[in-house]
């Protein structure tokens, strides 16, 4: 008897140490379950994240995201390289409305890096897009058989030709003592910047006179740049950079240079005394 009652007091003392050690374990288990789940939730809303910038790079924008989604500060410019591509699929489209004759190249509208041309010769070493070739040709042998030696000086340039001539102007005006930032300013509005110049186009070329071959505002004095102002406009060609009109054209005075815009373009054109910007702002 002594003997049961011993054991049933130790079972009682092993029950009442084996509920002292369950309570203690349950709040060690309770953070541990705290723990998973702010674990959990923290890894579900990181995957949420990345989705989300996954999204925004890819451009994979689901329908209504632009309209719910609220940008923090500062991070609007995610969005800003998708607008930029906008702008130049849009501006692609309204090229390409454009006939390809009155195609506008300035400072302002470049020419982009695909860009290509069939060129067929018209001279000693010169080419010009195929489709005005014929054009060309006609002109200045109409020219001659009127007295007047008309004579190509440039025609179409290479990327590689183009950025040649605007270093050395930019060198140019460097030996004269300007900064390079005011040399390259200054150099642009004598050599067009490399992606912006009609003669990569194809459709502009240097003519002089076999009277006087600079290239500089004498030109005007002479028979053959007169011959050529009269009746440019019935082969096509338009003087393109006219006195007066630099603020318009970014370039100079240039009585040499001609640029095919067609017929009927061209005769609008010099009959106005304007220049192919203003002639497009009015289409």
């Amino acid at each position: 008897m002594y003997r049961a009652r011993e054991l049933r007091a130790k079972q009682r003392q092993f029950e009442k140490r084996d509920g002292k050690r369950r309570r203690a374990l349950k709040p060690k288990k309770g953070i541990g379950g705290l723990c998973l789940l702010v674990f959990l939730l923290g890894f579900l809303f990181g995957r949420v994240v990345l989705a989300a910038e996954q999204v925004m790079e890819w451009g994979d924008v689901p329908s209504g995201w632009e309209e719910e989604k609220k940008e923090p500060e500062g991070e609007a410019e995610i969005f800003v390289e998708a607008d930029l591509q906008s702008d130049v699929l849009q501006d692609s489209k309204r090229a390409e409305e454009v006939p390809w004759n009155l195609r506008l190249v300035n400072f302002e509208h470049s020419l982009p890096e695909d860009f290509s041309v069939e060129l067929t010769q018209v001279g000693d070493g010169h080419q010009v897009d195929s489709r005005i070739a014929e054009a060309l040709k006609e002109m200045i042998a109409a020219g001659k058989a009127e007295g007047y030696g008309i004579w190509i000086v440039s025609s179409y340039r290479t990327m590689e030709k183009q950025i040649s001539l605007f270093d050395k102007k930019v060198a140019q005006f460097q030996r004269q003592g300007y900064s390079w930032e005011e040399a390259r300013r200054q150099a642009g509005t004598m050599v067009a910047v490399p992606g912006t110049s009609e003669h990569q186009l194809g459709l502009a070329v240097d003519l002089v006179s076999s009277e006087y071959t600079g290239l500089d505002e004498r030109q005007e004095e002479t028979g053959s740049y007169q011959w050529l102002v009269k009746h440019c406009a019935e082969y096509g060609f338009i003087l393109r950079y006219p006195n007066n009109k630099t603020e318009q054209t970014g370039i100079i005075y240039e009585p040499w240079h001609f640029r095919y815009v067609g017929v009927e373009a061209a005769r609008e054109i010099m009959d106005q005394g304007i220049c192919l910007e203003e002639y497009l702002e009015q289409r």
